[in-house]
């Protein structure tokens, strides 16, 4: 595993954790939807325990690394079908932006799986 990997997951998880804050409101009344606060909160807490965990012990944690970016890519398509009906461009394109981010990142993991 490169360090891009887990800098990418760490980048990817950020903007989850900020969406979260911004659906949730805690930093006042942007974009509220509290729906998608805590998912997107889950998604980008297990997505930066694996990319740290990726920085501080290298390729032993492949699989964790594999895993949450699969389940945050799971998540990503999940809202993508929860915000085009609401058609917000962008949300759209924070989503498509997000996924483009997490295909990278599971590219670099298959490719250099050592």
């Amino acid at each position: 595993m490169t360090r891009l990997t887990p800098i990418l997951m760490l980048a990817a998880a950020a903007t989850l954790l900020g969406a979260s804050a911004v659906h949730g409101s805690l930093v006042g009344p942007i974009d509220p939807f509290p729906g998608a606060a805590i998912p997107e909160a889950v998604i980008g807490v297990v997505l930066g325990a694996a990319a740290f965990a990726g920085l501080a012990l290298g390729r032993s944690v492949w699989p964790y690394a594999l895993g949450a970016t699969l389940f945050a890519i799971a998540g990503t398509l999940y809202g993508l079908t929860v915000t085009v009906p609401r058609g917000d461009p962008g949300d759209i394109a924070y989503h498509l932006a997000l996924l483009a981010t997490l295909a990278v990142t599971i590219g670099l993991l298959l490719v250099r799986r050592e």
